[in-house]
C-alpha cells in the first residue's frame, strides 16, 4: 500500500493531464463502487462473534518464528517479491522524473 502511495506521489498527476473521462468509464467506476459496497454490507452481515481461539502450542505466531519459514521454505517467492518491489520504485522514479529542457 505505501509503495502504492508512493508511486501516485512521484507521477504528480494534475487536472490536466488526466484529461476527460468518457460517460461509459464513469458508469462502469460506479457500478464497480456499488460491487464492492454490497459486497462489505453482505460480508458485514454475515459476521458472527466467535469464540476465542485458545492455541494449542505458545510458539505460534512468534516473529522468530515467521522469519525461519521465510528465510527457509519461502525463500525464493520472499526473494522474488521483493525484487518486485524493488523494481517497481525504480520504475516509479524514472516515470517521475522530469525531463530536463534542452535551450
Amino acid at each position: 500500500m505505501v509503495l502504492f502511495l508512493f508511486v501516485l506521489m512521484l507521477l504528480n498527476l494534475n487536472e490536466g493531464s488526466i484529461g476527460s473521462k468518457s460517460n461509459l468509464i464513469k458508469m462502469i467506476g460506479v457500478i464497480a463502487g456499488m460491487c464492492l459496497i454490497i459486497t462489505l454490507v453482505g460480508s458485514a452481515r454475515v459476521l458472527n462473534a466467535s469464540e476465542p481461539l485458545v492455541l494449542q502450542t505458545q510458539d505460534l505466531g512468534l516473529v522468530k518464528n515467521l522469519g525461519k519459514v521465510l528465510l527457509s521454505k519461502f525463500l525464493l517467492p520472499f526473494e522474488v517479491s521483493s525484487i518486485l518491489l524493488l523494481s517497481a520504485m525504480v520504475g516509479a522514479v524514472l516515470l517521475a522524473k522530469k525531463e530536463i529542457k534542452q535551450v
